[in-house]
């Protein structure tokens, strides 16, 4: 039987599959992104202001969309992570994971006693009352996918060990923190992270786990470097940054238009 779980489908269907940042706090933008035909759309919590309020209607943008939906949440901060999950995300990305201690720590904030830590209190997670909270409770809230990202020399290193942490599902390269970890920051794929990267994705797929990454940029330049460093999922662009590109064009050709009697 497939998974109820839009994500979850996404990480055994056994293909590549790609996603988009939705960083600006408007929900229609996460409703715009997910009828373009990306599979799963990517709400920041970490770096972005994104507010509770803001991640439950992007949630349920997502779901009018039709497309899974995914939340990096702040760091292993167990209140702002139990109000995330109450929410009702399709998939939740922990940063920042540095050792097997740390991934079950992470892990045990999503998983009800006596596997795990997790307070009870779901919400739209059971839309709202309507879903069996028996069965919530049983294995419903086991759907959640749960993703820890690696983004040092000594995350990478500990993956055989993260990767044994019940209930994890894959992993996620940060590729600008794991530059600058080691002195190249802004330039991950060159030197010394270029191969760690690599070395990454090769744990990873080692110990069974699938692997994605998050990047600002969609030139075809990094596009292929990731594919062909065998990247399961990858999720590129972003709402201000689509804004930005196409604001830039249409002024570019105004101005190609107009010629020099145009003055800014």
């Amino acid at each position: 039987m497939s998974s109820p779980n839009p994500f979850r489908r996404l990480l055994e269907g056994g293909r590549p599959f790609l996603g988009v940042h939705a960083f600006l706090a408007d929900t229609r933008v996460c409703e715009l992104l997910g009828g373009v035909g990306f599979d799963y759309v990517w709400i920041d919590m970490e770096h972005m202001g994104t507010g509770f309020r803001e991640l439950e209607s992007h949630l349920i943008a997502a779901r009018a969309a039709g497309v899974a939906s995914c939340v990096r949440v702040s760091w292993t901060d167990v209140p702002h992570i139990k109000r995330a999950l109450e929410a009702g995300p399709d998939a939740v990305v922990f940063p920042m994971i540095n050792s097997a201690e740390e991934a079950l720590s992470a892990i045990s904030a999503c998983v009800y006693p006596p596997e795990g830590a997790r307070g009870f209190g779901p919400f739209r997670a059971i839309r709202y009352g309507l879903d069996d909270v028996g069965e919530y409770i049983r294995s419903g809230h086991k759907q959640t996918v749960r993703i820890l990202q690696v983004e040092s020399p000594k995350s990478i290193e500990a993956i055989p060990d993260i990767a044994r942490t019940p209930y994890m599902d894959a992993f996620l390269i940060g590729p600008m923190d794991l530059s600058g970890s080691v002195g190249e920051l802004g330039h991950p794929m060159e030197g010394r992270t270029k191969g760690l990267i690599q070395l990454a994705v090769d744990r990873a797929h080692a110990a069974g786990k699938s692997v994605g990454t998050s990047i600002a940029a969609y030139g075809q330049e990094e596009i292929r470097f990731w594919f062909d460093n065998g990247i399961d999922f990858l999720s590129v662009g972003s709402d201000s940054g689509f804004i930005v590109d196409g604001a830039r064009t249409a002024l570019a050709r105004l101005k190609e238009v107009f010629g020099q009697g145009y003055s800014s």
